[in-house]
């Protein structure tokens, strides 16, 4: 980013600010983007970058890696002299280069799915993925404007949004039957190496009888992708409730293989809802770079639902910067929960809670929220060939950085990832990494409640 942030960019990063205190007119008025005479006043200065970022300039104060240094100071945030409270570098440039996803904006990297890749990102060359540095950022200025609000008498009081941390726990429901027609012939694809598989030639021959077996009997209800009773039970024990994202079979595209309307579906919306738990749109992959087949799947579901649908996470976390973004907006979306790495668990903007969406085209934050997702399972087994006890690993040193800032953990664990045969221990894994979230005094409530919330913060602002 080259020159000073705009008005409008500035606002957007104070305005997140703005969640986790209360940054009233008077103080802002204190604030100062250059220097100026001698003033006797009390004033915050913001020390501003005007030069495009260098990552030869990056500079790390406290292990937090400043991607906009300014003055010759290289080991503190800030200095309080006077009645002046100076921060050194441009942390409110450094926080929107990160938060806006300004360089998946500006950056032509592109996966074979279209999406940012995790190698093209500043998280990775900076070895940043797993820690919220945008957090940390704002919890400097928020220390630095305590103190100097303490000292010169002005009113000042934190009163974040969450005063907890809180867990949004998901599932993507992309497979429905196990032993469905295809499922079946994929088995046999497998069986005769056309297809990969986890298994050796025994296991394939399991796998491929076991559903031939299912497929073929019509008295076999025998269904392992059907987990929602299970899902309920180990979920409401701890006092969780979750955001369940439903993928419309689309073509031939490769989405799910049913359809909302089909009668089981209707009577499953409906059972979610009275437990409590949300219904979610899971965009079809058509979805995230066309409007029309956007509205159309949001329509087929909300037809569905006995409530109204607010969040999507998009299929395969399909998502083009700006451009999807524009297309869940357009349809009317809430929220997206969608923002993660494939390839690597942790925070991809930086940031554990949940922010508004920036339509770098034209300057200007979008009405589009994002709850940033933190951990998907199958990064651990598909991406990253974790075994168990690594994955749980992970799981424990995320939630410490985003219990640090009650902040939101985002989990998301597909209805069919339960096999044993193929992952012997998932079950126990996914009750364990449950007893230890709610260990560590997480509130479990979905994606709807989250917004409700973040609304509820804004409204009661002043002006």
């Amino acid at each position: 980013m080259k020159g000073k942030l705009s008005d409008s960019q500035a606002g957007y990063v104070l305005d997140h600010l703005g969640h986790h205190a209360v940054i009233g007119e008077a103080l802002k008025g204190l604030f100062r983007f250059q220097r100026q005479g001698a003033d006797s006043a009390p004033s915050v200065l913001f020390n501003t970058a005007r030069e495009a970022f260098d990552p030869g300039k990056v500079i790390r104060i406290r292990d937090i890696p400043v991607l906009y240094p300014v003055g010759p100071e290289k080991d503190r945030f800030y200095t309080i002299r006077g009645k002046t409270l100076e921060f050194h570098h441009d942390l409110l440039k450094s926080a929107f280069h990160l938060l806006s996803g300004y360089e998946e904006y500006r950056s032509g990297a592109r996966d074979d799915l279209g999406r940012f890749p995790y190698s093209a990102s500043l998280q990775k060359s900076l070895e940043i993925v797993r820690r919220p540095v945008v957090n940390y950022y704002f919890e400097v200025i928020l220390k630095g404007l305590e103190k100097f609000c303490s000292l010169n008498g002005i009113p000042f009081r934190r009163k974040p949004v969450f005063d907890r941390p809180v867990l949004m726990l998901s599932h993507d429901v992309d497979r429905l039957d196990a032993y469905h027609f295809f499922e079946t012939a994929f088995k046999f694809k497998q069986l005769f190496g056309l297809a990969p598989s986890p298994y050796r030639l025994p296991g394939r021959f399991r796998e491929a009888a076991t559903a031939l077996y299912h497929f073929s009997n019509p008295l076999s209800r025998y269904n392992p992708f059907w987990t929602f009773d299970f899902l309920h039970q180990t979920e409401s024990e701890r006092g969780f409730r979750s955001t369940y994202f439903f993928l419309e079979k689309d073509g031939r595209h490769q989405n799910s293989r049913y359809h909302f309307h089909e009668k089981r579906m209707c009577a499953l919306f409906a059972e979610l809802s009275d437990r409590g738990d949300e219904v979610g749109l899971h965009g079809t992959l058509r979805s995230a770079t066309d409007q029309e087949a956007m509205n159309r799947t949001l329509k087929n579901l909300q037809d569905q639902s006995t409530e109204p649908v607010v969040g999507i996470r998009q299929h395969f976390l399909k998502y083009t910067p700006l451009e999807t973004a524009l297309i869940q907006t357009g349809a009317g979306l809430k929220y997206d929960a969608t923002m993660a790495f494939a390839e690597h668990e942790g925070f991809r903007h930086s940031y554990c809670w949940p922010y508004r969406l920036y339509d770098h085209r034209n300057d200007r934050p979008l009405g589009m929220w994002e709850i940033p997702l933190t951990v998907m399972e199958g990064t651990f087994f598909y991406y990253r060939k974790l075994d168990m006890q690594s994955a749980l690993e992970s799981v424990r040193n995320l939630s410490v950085e985003v219990k640090k800032f009650n902040g939101v953990f985002s989990l998301l664990w597909h209805n069919h990832f339960f096999d044993e045969s193929e992952f012997p221990g998932i079950n126990a894994l996914y009750i364990d990494i449950l007893d230890h979230l709610h260990s560590m005094g997480m509130e479990g409530i979905t994606g709807r409640e989250i917004m409700d919330r973040m609304d509820r913060h804004e409204q009661a602002l002043p002006g």
